[in-house]
């Protein structure tokens, strides 16, 4: 039997036609438009250039104002079912990944232009190498190229004064002590019935039998130090505006 969740979300569109109210995206989360970031670059950058921008056969996605796609529940029909007498053909995708895709097209033109006006991304920039970001956000957190297309300005904000309120899982804490007394620290890759795979705090790829392990943790929590109380709200809105230009 095939799952009935890709298909009731396939006729959510089709049951609103006959209802006065909207539908929204469910999928919504960070980790959603991460996931929709993925399939727009694999099914959708061709034409609609990989900022979505606009290409040669599709047209500007980064912005507020779509003619066909004026709503999530239009853009959802529009995915699906493509538009006639264009080159949009629809694509058979389960609900859930067109939702994905949904929520990262829109992620493509929320708030950019209010944090460009409220900050000054110049000293943003010299902010962010003040701080040393680069230290880490190069193979040890997060690639940061591109994170305005990801993350609206609140999720960005919220990383910055709150890094531990949502913790991707490649980014938890592991730790464990083996059986011959080693203290063993980093992130957790993978895990099985009979071992884990680490990357260790020294970015060294590393698997461990279990039998190998006496104790071990796991903390879902960040890293990266908050900047609340250290940084005015001035220097906040010039941090925003360098990382979402």
């Amino acid at each position: 039997m095939r799952p009935l969740v890709p298909f009731f979300l396939l006729a959510l569109p089709l049951l609103a036609q006959h209802s006065d109210t909207a539908l929204t995206n469910p999928f919504n989360a960070p980790e959603d438009r991460r996931r929709g970031g993925e399939f727009y670059r694999s099914q959708c950058a061709n034409c609609h250039g990989m900022d979505g921008k606009g290409g040669a056969s599709g047209p500007n996605l980064a912005t507020a104002s779509l003619r066909h796609a004026p709503t999530e529940e239009a853009m959802f029909r529009v995915i699906t079912k493509g538009i006639a007498g264009t080159s949009m053909p629809g694509f058979s995708m389960n609900g859930r990944e067109i939702w994905q895709i949904v929520a990262y097209v829109r992620s493509l033109n929320v708030s950019r232009s209010a944090t460009a006006a409220r900050g000054d991304a110049k000293a943003g920039e010299q902010l962010f190498t003040a701080l040393r970001c680069a230290t880490c956000h190069t193979d040890r957190a997060p690639d940061l190229r591109g994170i305005g297309q990801r993350l609206t300005d609140a999720e960005l904000q919220l990383a910055l004064l709150d890094p531990s309120a949502a913790v991707a899982p490649e980014y938890w804490i592991w730790q464990a002590t083996t059986t011959s007394g080693q203290t063993i620290k980093g992130s957790r890759l993978n895990e099985d019935t009979f071992s884990v795979q680490i990357l260790d705090s020294a970015g060294r790829l590393r698997g461990l039998a279990k039998t190998e392990i006496e104790r071990q943790t796991l903390e879902r929590r960040s890293p990266m130090p908050s900047f609340r109380d250290k940084l005015t709200g001035r220097q906040l809105q010039d941090l925003l505006a360098y990382l979402v230009q």
